[in-house]
This record gives C-alpha cells, sequence and structure tokens, in this order.
C-alpha cells in the first residue's frame, strides 16, 4: 500500500513537473508575424454559459506563449480558464526573452525591464495579454495543455462579455505600443499547438 502511494506521488510530481516546464525552442524568431485583427460585419451577440458575447472583431495569429496561467476560483475562470501572455517577432526569440520578465496574476500582467536588448516600445507592441474562452471542449483540452513557449496558431473573435449578475469584461480590439492592462478577451474557435 506504501509503495502505492509514493508510485502515485511520484506520478503526480512528475506531470506536476512536465506541464510546468517550458517549451524550448533555441535562438532565432519563431513567431514571425503580429495578430491579424479585422472588422467584423456584424454578429448577433451569443450566449455563453449564463453570460451574453458580443463580437468586435476577428483575429487570426500565431504567436508564442510567453508566460501562462490557469485560473480555477475568480469570476472569470467560468469563461475563460486559461490566461497568457503571448509574443510575436522579437518577442518570441529567446535571446531576447532571456532578459525580459514578464508576470502574471490576477488577470493582468506586468513586466520587468531590468535589461531589455529591444526598445520598450517593441516590447509593448509586440507582446499582449490574451484570455482566452474555448469554444468547445477540444478547444478547452488544448488550452489546459498550453506550457510557456509553445507556438500556437488560433482564430476566433473578440468579445465583450456582459452577465446578469453584474460581471461585464470590456475587450481590447488594437494592438497597441503602449502597455495594455486590460488584454484581449479571445472566442477560440480554432485552436493548434506546434
Amino acid at each position: 500500500m506504501v509503495k502505492y502511494l509514493v508510485f502515485c506521488v511520484f506520478v503526480a510530481a512528475g506531470y506536476i513537473v512536465y506541464t510546468n516546464f517550458p517549451v524550448n525552442h533555441g535562438p532565432g524568431i519563431t513567431a514571425k508575424e503580429g495578430p491579424e485583427i479585422k472588422r467584423l460585419t456584424w454578429q448577433e451577440p451569443f450566449s455563453f454559459k449564463g453570460a451574453t458575447l458580443t463580437p468586435k472583431k476577428t483575429i487570426e495569429a500565431e504567436v508564442r506563449i510567453i508566460k501562462r496561467k490557469r485560473y480555477f476560483f475568480d469570476s472569470f475562470s467560468r469563461y475563460s480558464p486559461v490566461d497568457a501572455v503571448v509574443g510575436w517577432n522579437q518577442l518570441s526569440d529567446e535571446r531576447n526573452l532571456d532578459y525580459i520578465f514578464f508576470t502574471l496574476d490576477d488577470r493582468t500582467h506586468d513586466v520587468d525591464l531590468t535589461r531589455p536588448p529591444v526598445e520598450v516600445s517593441t516590447i509593448y507592441q509586440e507582446s499582449d495579454l490574451w484570455h482566452f474562452i474555448p469554444s468547445s471542449a477540444s478547444v478547452e483540452e488544448q488550452l489546459k495543455q498550453l506550457r510557456d513557449g509553445h507556438i500556437v496558431k488560433l482564430e476566433g473573435l473578440l468579445v465583450d462579455i456582459d452577465h446578469d449578475e453584474g460581471f461585464g469584461y470590456q475587450t481590447a480590439t488594437e494592438v497597441s505600443g503602449r502597455y495594455n492592462d486590460s488584454g484581449f478577451a479571445i472566442w477560440v474557435e480554432k485552436f493548434h499547438i506546434r
């Protein structure tokens, strides 16, 4: 019985270490282009888990996951179980990311610019905070498997969220060169990890 418990502890510890260990791609840009955000012809708001989601724009992107975090107990976790700080172009290069430190907590992110290897404006132009809202169970399972360093390709909608109980979230709709503390709420329709 004790051997079985020890075995279970080792398996659980191995899984936790594996899922928190970042994916290493080596030096070089791994996601060249920024997100492609396009205007959306009017699309009717739709219901999701008791909230109303209002589509604002479409998004298509291939980005690097710089930092990701799963949420379980906040009011937004019902809709978005995973947040990530993503980067593209120079912010997808490990040579640069070794000197830029992102933190992700309470649905916001921060950056420590101790010795930035690129201009500060480039850091803000080529990274952002994304709140992933899975459109299906299979997308949700893929989101839960995300690790820091993964390169992901996705298609979806930027959405505002309104709930009758007073909870609401308004998404950003443009990539800017300034710090974006609210981030993008993305209804993820297609998702691929490479």
